[in-house]
């Protein structure tokens, strides 16, 4: 199936909040007003309670716990704002019908926190890594909502030992980085965004490498050892060389901000499943 094809047969897009769009269509324009953003997110019942939630988590939070969105507008800053609206925003987002949410948003919030704590190790910067990190896999969302039955069968294949990527390829002849971003430039999000999200499987075979798309696939891969119970220590040492170069990533200093993103992954997914 072509992307074009995939996007006729789509009856309803997912709903993503006005504020979120607006945040990352104009990722690169740092004269946003805290104040009117803060009264914007205000307005919006459910986003501003998971941003505030999420403000206080331990990835987000200083020493004060933070009372009023505008004063995590202020408090945390543009950036941080920022990524705290695009996970919120996605969170809200996702199927409550067949659809395994807490899986989905658990590689979500770890591969962004990997990612931000990767780019530390490089010039890139943190507070974007994170926002592509979590949009990464958003073309999941899509797939579930406009192919059920094609999502049912993914899921088949999966059980019979496929992996995600070639089972939507079998099924489709697309898969989630492709839909996603697809969505994202449909949507009017930042070059960099959609960029980051259509090459992270194999952004070495693009002319124009997008940094941040090499560093969701080190985070992929961080993420997965991690699950394989591989040590911080050991995920930081085998990062694949190729890819550190590409981003820029001093593996040397990866080991504790590693180590970070971890802990402040599960306190995170705490703060915004409940």
């Amino acid at each position: 199936m072509e992307l074009e094809a995939f996007f006729q047969q789509v009856k309803k897009l997912p709903v993503m909040p006005q504020i979120m769009q607006e945040l990352l269509t104009s990722i690169n324009d740092e004269n946003v007003d805290l104040h009117q953003l803060g009264k914007k997110l205000s307005t919006d019942q459910s986003l501003g309670a998971n941003v505030l939630k999420m403000a206080n988590s331990a990835a987000f939070r200083g020493v004060k716990q933070i009372d009023s969105i505008e004063a995590a507008a202020i408090r945390l800053g543009l950036k941080r704002v920022r990524s705290l609206v695009v996970a919120a925003g996605l969170n809200g987002m996702m199927p409550s019908k067949n659809f395994d949410q807490q899986q989905f948003w658990g590689q979500a919030i770890h591969v962004a926190l990997l990612a931000q704590a990767l780019a530390k190790c490089s010039d890139i910067e943190p507070d974007t890594a994170f926002t592509c990190g979590m949009l990464h896999n958003f073309g999941e969302l899509l797939i579930v909502s406009a192919t059920p039955e094609e999502a049912g069968l993914i899921e088949l294949c999966l059980e019979s030992g496929e992996t995600r990527v070639s089972a939507q390829r079998q099924t489709l002849g697309l898969d989630y980085a492709q839909i996603g971003g697809e969505l994202a430039r449909r949507w009017n999000f930042s070059p960099v965004i959609t960029d980051a999200i259509e090459q992270q499987l194999n952004p070495m075979d693009y002319e124009e490498v997008s940094r941040p798309a090499v560093l969701i696939r080190l985070a992929i891969f961080a993420h997965h050892a991690l699950n394989a119970n591989l040590s911080a220590e050991m995920v930081a040492n085998n990062l694949p060389e190729p890819l550190c170069q590409l981003a820029g990533v001093d593996k040397t200093k990866a080991q504790s901000y590693i180590e970070e993103a971890i802990e402040q992954g599960e306190q995170m997914v705490s703060h915004s499943m409940v």
